[in-house]
């Protein structure tokens, strides 16, 4: 019996050593939710244009095979970024003869906006073509997802974001608070829907700070595409008139606090469009959100804001990297 209850004992404590794992590497998982960008600088001397986009392209197979790519590609803050030394360059012999390349490929991640570098490693590839292109391009195929070096750089990378928004909380809500006193309500909120899930604390901060800024936003919309529909409208009183004030008024989120008006103003409209044209004007009303779909629905319209504002960013991005090679 007691042999017995020993066994026992043992299975539980294995069972439960073994869950208690899997949660921690649940939580390491977790700062997979953060994302880094690759950047190719034109610092980056000789570099082949077809090669330069092919190293873009390896980069960002990198960042994702570990965990840290970006598939909306608008948070782009934290870049990873690389510098090429050509360590051995000669001519094969033959027909036709072909080029043969070592290179030393640098790699850097940091922080794009501020500057400050995270960590950095090398690694050595080969590349052979019929000219130097085809050489730089051969070399560049040669970088692989899973080189231990570039993992580990990665890993640290992940840890030091982490503690980025950890420690720089504060300081990133008065950066959105900034920017909201300036009516930069986009920004504001592009920065603070950028912070990852995977710091909590900060998370939930910069969400319940984003969530009024949102309402003034749509509310602020609101009244610059309402004025616009009335200038449309008062333009000429007519049937193009009014669908001219309409493809403003269907751009008010029926949650801003002028809604109202523009129901009014529709229903103007249609009233004096029946009496002048004989004709029939419907607008078609949104409906507020119910209270239970208010906060869902509020959270995909701030990330889709967010999604935007990143997006005209990210076309020609502007990165601080002086210093890390």
């Amino acid at each position: 019996m007691k042999t017995i209850q020993i066994f026992i004992l043992l299975v539980f404590l294995l069972v439960f050593g073994k869950a208690e794992a899997q949660n921690e590497l649940g939580k390491l998982d977790d700062l997979g939710r953060i994302s880094i960008v690759p950047y190719v600088s034109d610092q980056v001397e000789n570099l082949p244009l077809v090669a330069r986009n092919n190293l873009q392209s390896k980069l960002a197979q990198v960042v994702t095979a570990n965990g840290l790519g970006d598939s909306q590609n608008y948070n782009t803050r934290f870049i990873i970024t690389p510098n090429i030394s050509v360590l051995d360059k000669y001519v094969v012999p033959g027909a036709p003869a072909k080029v043969a390349l070592t290179l030393e490929v640098a790699v850097y991640v940091g922080d794009g906006i501020t500057g400050k570098k995270f960590g950095s490693t090398a690694i050595n590839v080969k590349g052979v073509g019929r000219n130097e292109t085809k050489a730089y391009v051969a070399a560049v195929r040669q970088i692989s997802s899973g080189d231990n070096k570039l993992q580990n750089l990665l890993r640290t990378a992940k840890q030091r974001i982490l503690e980025y928004y950890n420690n720089e909380c504060d300081f990133i809500l008065k950066d959105a608070e900034s920017l909201v006193n300036q009516n930069q309500f986009e920004n504001a909120i592009f920065i603070l829907t950028s912070v990852p899930t995977i710091s909590k604390d900060c998370y939930n901060q910069a969400i319940d700070m984003a969530k009024p800024l949102f309402q003034k936003k749509i509310d602020r919309d609101c009244t610059l595409l309402l004025n616009k529909a009335r200038n449309a409208w008062n333009a000429g009183l007519d049937f193009n008139a009014a669908n001219d004030a309409a493809s403003y008024l269907n751009q008010i989120d029926p949650n801003a606090k002028c809604y109202p008006d523009v129901e009014r103003l529709s229903r103007d409209i249609n009233t004096r469009i029946k009496k002048v044209d004989d004709r029939e004007w419907q607008f078609i009303f949104k409906q507020q959100d119910d209270r239970t779909e208010v906060a869902v629905n509020q959270l995909q319209s701030m990330k889709e804001i967010a999604l935007t504002y990143g997006r005209n960013q990210a076309q020609n991005p502007v990165y601080n990297i002086r210093g890390w090679w």
